[in-house]
């Protein structure tokens, strides 16, 4: 069994740095904010409702390994790294026409 006081092995120092900033944090003194609650899961929804069309797109293999491989590093799922380049690819391209 591990000891509190035992060193937790931490990903990196941005992860310690994370969890040592909320260990002083008394969650039972956050209250239970029904209306705020209601509003990011009325949010959550609408968003999700947005995304409505599903794709098929082949690319070669090596490409989507470099693509999980770089999404993986950013922390994030390769579909929603996908995502983001085509989403931000667009906005610059519509807001330099």
């Amino acid at each position: 069994m591990m000891n509190k006081r035992q060193e937790f092995k931490y990903i990196d120092n941005e992860e310690k740095e994370i969890v040592e900033s909320l260990k002083d944090i008394d969650v039972n003194s956050i209250e239970n904010d029904a209306k705020h609650i209601k509003q990011l899961e009325k949010s959550a929804k609408d968003y999700i409702a947005k995304q409505d069309k599903t794709i098929t797109l082949r690319i070669s293999s090596d490409d989507l390994n470099k693509l999980k491989s770089v999404a993986a590093k950013k922390g994030l799922r390769y579909q929603t790294f996908i995502k983001s380049i085509i989403h931000q690819h667009i906005s610059d391209y519509t807001d330099a026409v």
